[in-house]
This record gives structure tokens, C-alpha cells and sequence, in this order.
């Protein structure tokens, strides 16, 4: 329960799970909510693993909400504040299955349909010069027509990894993902993902990973502003530290416009970390600080504690035209970004895991170092 200047509003969800007693049939219910009925959603699923051939259904709706905000001095000397709120509804339903061929890899297959349908509004508040509130109204704004897709896809997953108390230790994984979608939009999706894990000595171990997300199809649309699928986002912290969506400022966004050249109040800086396709590269050096007698530096095992120091690099293109190999720290041109750092992830009650970094980044030289944290195991 909470309130905003826009009166009282209540957010929250509730899951239940369900299986026998060998856990071969599992059921699973999510319902989610946050304010309004617009921002109601669901899922459910059922999976069936009591033979080799695993099958399953699911089916959902999924409000996605996003927005920014910016003010405007009015003639009457007031002052609005007004935030622009998109929403994105994904209802979709799939029928997947999977056929083991060993303990560590195995190929899936999924077929669905999704719809994706848009809402937007503008919301308005308005004080006085000295900071009384007035008032405040809701507005619609033309929103984009929904899409429908059916698609269809095929994986071959392989998982021979041994994890300890924060992320994998030994062994590997690898994924290899190849999709169609077509609809509204027409494009076929690729899906790499590659990790190593070498452990030397059991209180050390180095990660390795390389990664790419692709999206290719001529009815893409490149701008983002416009397109009905929206492109990957490189600066999420589990692909690349030091990118953050939140941790941009106004005046970073204004020295990479001026640099280029670009429109003001356009962001060229932040623009170039979104795309169709992406690319990543990641190392790791991990220490168990906290654990046990037999993986960790001290016996504590009340609060396991990993510290780590990183290397990430990424580039994200919607063309591979586009791409510039070069080390460039100033403007928003399509080279790859580079961020290092270090951090510690902590086993949270064996609920969670904490990440918590700081990273340099070397392509935000107005940034500069950094601290961030992430709720995600380590890769």
C-alpha cells in the first residue's frame, strides 16, 4: 500500500505451486497487480515430466510499463510536471517440449502465438510557484496498433556446470537458439550463449562468456521511438556493468548531443546501447570469501559471500554496417563499450542473491566510476 501525489494505490503479487509427490506434473498460478486494472496480469502453467519427452502449456498476460518525465513553467506562472506512461501488454500461450539425450544436454521446442498491444497517457501536475500542489489530470495520448505474431522455435542446451552458493564454479553451458516469428511482423531470431567455468584451485575460479541476441527481418523498424518490437537493450547489468538505464544524467546526454552533433535533447550516448542485435563478452575472477570449510576463505556459512573482479564488453547494432570496430570514449557511434570493476554477491537467506559492483566505464568518461548492485546470480 502506498500513495503519490495522484491519491492512494496498492501494488503486489501472489504465486502457488502445485505438483505430486515425484514432482513429474507441476501446476503453477502468478498473478500480479499494481494500481489500476490496466496493470492487472497473470500466468499459469503446466508442465508433464513423467517420460523422457517433457511437454508443457503456458499462457499468460503481462503488462510491461515504462515512461519519463519532464516539466514546464507555465504563463500563469505555475508549474506542471508532467510524466508520459507507455504500457505494453504481451498476452501470449505456447506449447513446449524437451527430449533429454544425456544428464547435460538436451533439445527443446516451443510453438506460440503472442499479441502485443499498446496503451499511452500523459499524467499532469500542476503547483504553484512555491510548490503548493493544485491539481492534477490523466490524458490519453494515440497509442500504436497491437501486433500478432505466431512463432516457432528450436534449442539445443547443454548444462554441465557445478554451482556453489552465488553462480557456477566448474564445468559449462551453452545454448544455441534459433526462432521464426511471423504476423504483424515477419523476422527470425538467434539466440548464442556460450560459458566456461575453470576452477584451479577450489577457492578461485575464472568465468567465460560470450553472447548474442539477434533479431533479423527487413519489416524491423531501427527506430525505437516508432518500432512495435522493441529492440535489446545492452546496458541491462546482467549483459554489461556500467550501463545502467537509471544511471544516466541530463548532462551526460547533452555532452555526447554536442559531440555529434545531434538534436538536442536527443541522447546519442544512451541511444547506441539499444538494438536488433547485440553482442557480449564477459571475464570473471571469483573468490569465495564466505562459505564453508571445503569452498571459502572463512567458514561462515551464515551469510555466503562471493567477491569478484570483472571485464565486460559489448556492442549493440541493428545493422552490422553500423558497426565500428574501434576504442572511441566520446560520442554515441556504434563501437563496442568496455567497463571493468569489481563487486561481491551475497546468498541472501538462500533467497536471493545480492550483487553489488562498481564499475568504470570506459565509454562514459562524464560518468566515470560508479556503484550499482543487481538481484541475479552470478552467469
Amino acid at each position: 500500500m502506498g500513495t503519490d501525489r495522484y491519491g492512494a494505490y496498492a501494488s503486489g503479487g501472489a504465486s502457488a505451486y502445485f505438483s505430486d509427490m515425484l514432482g513429474n506434473q507441476t501446476l503453477g498460478v502468478m498473478v500480479m497487480a499494481q494500481g489500476t486494472l490496466k496493470d492487472l496480469g497473470g500466468q499459469a502453467f503446466f508442465t508433464n515430466q513423467a517420460k523422457r519427452l517433457n511437454w508443457g502449456v503456458s499462457g499468460g498476460r503481462i503488462p510491461y510499463m515504462q515512461g519519463y518525465s519532464y516539466y514546464s513553467d507555465n504563463p500563469d506562472g505555475t508549474i506542471s510536471i508532467i510524466e508520459q506512461i507507455q504500457r505494453i501488454y504481451v498476452n501470449q500461450a505456447s506449447l513446449m517440449g524437451a527430449y533429454p539425450f544425456s544428464t547435460t544436454r538436451r533439445v527443446e521446442g516451443n510453438i506460440g502465438v503472442q499479441r502485443y498491444s499498446y496503451d499511452f497517457e500523459q499524467r499532469e501536475s500542476v503547483f504553484d510557484p512555491y510548490g503548493y500542489f493544485i491539481g492534477s489530470k490523466v490524458d490519453p495520448l494515440p497509442s500504436r496498433p497491437a501486433i500478432n505474431l505466431a512463432s516457432a522455435s528450436v534449442a539445443l542446451v547443454g548444462d554441465k556446470s557445478n554451482s556453489a552458493f552465488t553462480g557456477p564454479v566448474s564445468g559449462g553451458r551453452f545454448r544455441l537458439e534459433v526462432s521464426q516469428s511471423m504476423g504483424s511482423v515477419n523476422f527470425t531470431s538467434l539466440v548464442l550463449d556460450v560459458r566456461r567455468y575453470f576452477n584451479p584451485n577450489k577457492n578461485i575460479t575464472f568465468a567465460a562468456r560470450a553472447l548474442h541476441f539477434g533479431r533479423y527481418g527487413n519489416s524491423l523498424e531501427t527506430d525505437r521511438s516508432v518500432a512495435t518490437i522493441q529492440p535489446y537493450f545492452l546496458g541491462y547489468e546482467t549483459f554489461i556493468r556500467g550501463y545502467a538505464y537509471e544511471s544516466f544524467q541530463p548532462e551526460e546526454c547533452a555532452a555526447s548531443a554536442a559531440e555529434t552533433n545531434a538534436a538536442v535533447g536527443s541522447c546519442p550516448g544512451f541511444d547506441r546501447l539499444f538494438g536488433n542485435r547485440i553482442g557480449v563478452a564477459n571475464l570473471e575472477v571469483r573468490i569465495p570469501l564466505f562459505g564453508t570449510e571445503r569452498l571459502g576463505l572463512f567458514n561462515f556459512s551464515y551469510l555466503p559471500t562471493t567477491l569478484f573482479a570483472f571485464g565486460d564488453v559489448g556492442v549493440a547494432v541493428n545493422n552490422f554496417d553500423q558497426l565500428r570496430f574501434e576504442f572511441s570514449r566520446s560520442g554515441g557511434q556504434r563501437v563496442p563499450v568496455f567497463s571493468v570493476g569489481g563487486g561481491a554477491r551475497v546468498n541472501i537467506l538462500q533467497f536471493l542473491i545480492l550483487e553489488v559492483y562498481r564499475a568504470y566505464p570506459f565509454q562514459r568518461p562524464d560518468r566515470g566510476a560508479h556503484w550499482g548492485f543487481v538481484l541475479s546470480p552470478g552467469w
